[in-house]
């Protein structure tokens, strides 16, 4: 009878330890659809800026094409340029940093908060997702230049 009870103890603990190892496999592929899903809309939100800044561009365009008369100010500080830039000609971040950034602080917080010894959960997760978020930027940059 003691060796039935034993066994079962035995059964039950191992069957906690794989639940609770596959619950922490799940965080972390939760984490990382957190992670493709943000960079995804921040890569849309700058796809509709860009498509807005372009046709105000194009209007401004036209209405300047309209005019016979067209003035250019150059600045005396910087010879051959026209004066101050537009805010959307300045150039960001790439998708690639981007990523990178934000799949090292949720890896570093998801390995943190799923790993015992949380300083080397935090630097081994930190890695991992930037790594991850660094191909998932490089993928969009990439789609990104194929579409213009």
């Amino acid at each position: 009878m003691k060796k039935v009870f034993a066994a079962i103890a035995i059964t039950s603990f191992m069957a906690a330890c794989s639940n609770s190892a596959s619950e922490k496999e799940a965080a972390i592929q939760q984490a990382k659809q957190y992670t493709i899903d943000s960079m995804k809309a921040v890569a849309a939100e700058k796809e509709a800026e860009a498509k807005i800044a372009a046709e105000q561009r194009r209007a401004a365009a036209a209405r300047n094409s309209s005019s016979s008369r067209t003035t250019v100010y150059r600045s005396y500080s910087e010879p051959g340029s026209s004066g101050s830039r537009d805010a959307h000609d300045r150039p960001g971040w790439s998708n690639k940093a981007k990523g990178a950034v934000i799949g090292g602080v949720v890896g570093a917080a998801t390995g943190a908060a799923v790993s015992e010894k949380k300083g080397k959960g935090a630097i081994i997760g930190g890695v991992v997702g930037a790594a991850g978020g660094y191909g998932v930027g490089a993928i969009l940059d990439n789609k990104k230049k194929k579409n213009q």
